[in-house]
């Protein structure tokens, strides 16, 4: 990206880090989300339209590489708050079924789309010319039907489909660690899962992490940057599993998480750990003065 698109794009990132951290119910995080990114494809649409591309590479490489990831954002917000609003209460086997066939709808896609899922995936080139230059279109049986933009100025012929790719893999890892949190608490609190070649057996009541997961991210990073566990002869991988066991919740690829931590800006990095600490600090002056 360039540095303007690498900006408008930290910025996204930040607006959603705080959307998701607001605590609402997921239609309310949708619109606040939505409204970020509304905003930032249009001050992205006035650059593309302000700026010639110096060469067709380079235009290439914003609607192949750049655009995308932000389409993508838009995207997977809307199928993440709708598969979580239609998601069944309560029954195990209902929402097991309901999990698998959104996971069905994510591999149908991919499969009707193969020969575009295999060019994606490879990262190939040959084709570029007529997936990503703007006013070149290959036969219409490659491009899927929701890929169509009507403003020819900000959209190539696949430039859509590869956010759709981009966003229904995102979705596609969420319901994968739905279905495996949904299968540990089907085991019940007493049986063992294995956390780094070792075996945990969760205790009766077992604890449940109940706060922003980002928080738990924050403490697993101080825990394996400080070498407090092993003498320090574990990943932050092993770390996170380990945690996601324990408190029964997931947290996602670590390196990831990092990602949205590093894209804070405007509010500290580490808030949770500061946090912490101004609730430790306030808990030990509270005590001097009894």
């Amino acid at each position: 990206m360039t540095a303007k698109v690498q900006q408008l794009y930290d910025q996204l990132q930040e607006n959603l880090e705080e959307c998701q951290a607001m605590g609402i119910i997921p239609i309310q995080k949708l619109s606040g989300a939505l409204a970020s990114i509304r905003q930032t494809l249009a001050k992205l649409k006035t650059q593309i339209r302000g700026e010639n591309f110096p060469n067709p590479e380079s235009e290439i490489e914003f609607f192949k590489k750049d655009k995308p990831h932000f389409v993508s954002e838009q995207l997977y917000a809307i199928d993440l708050c709708i598969i979580q609003t239609s998601r069944p209460c309560y029954d195990t086997a209902l929402i097991h079924a309901f999990l698998e066939a959104e996971l069905r709808v994510i591999k149908d896609y991919f499969h009707k789309y193969s020969f575009l899922y295999q060019y994606y995936q490879l990262d190939s080139t040959d084709m570029d010319s007529l997936f990503f230059l703007r006013g070149a279109y290959p036969k219409d049986a490659l491009v899927p039907p929701d890929a169509a933009d009507l403003d020819p100025e900000f959209s190539t012929a696949c430039d859509h489909a590869w956010a759709r790719f981009l966003a229904y893999e995102r979705l596609q890892e969420w319901l994968l660690g739905e279905l495996r949190a949904l299968d540990r608490s089907k085991a019940g609190p007493q049986a063992p899962a294995s956390v780094a070649g070792e075996q945990l057996t969760l205790a009766p009541g077992a604890l449940k992490w109940t706060g922003e997961t980002i928080n738990l991210v924050e403490i697993a990073y101080g825990i394996w940057l400080t070498g407090q566990v092993n003498n320090g002869n574990v990943s932050i991988t092993e770390i996170m599993e380990y945690l996601e066991v324990v408190f029964r919740v997931r947290v996602g690829k670590p390196h990831r998480r990092w990602q949205s931590l590093t894209r804070r800006k405007r509010l500290a990095v580490f808030r949770y750990v500061d946090e912490m600490k101004v609730a430790l600090v306030k808990r030990m002056e509270e005590e001097l003065e009894m």
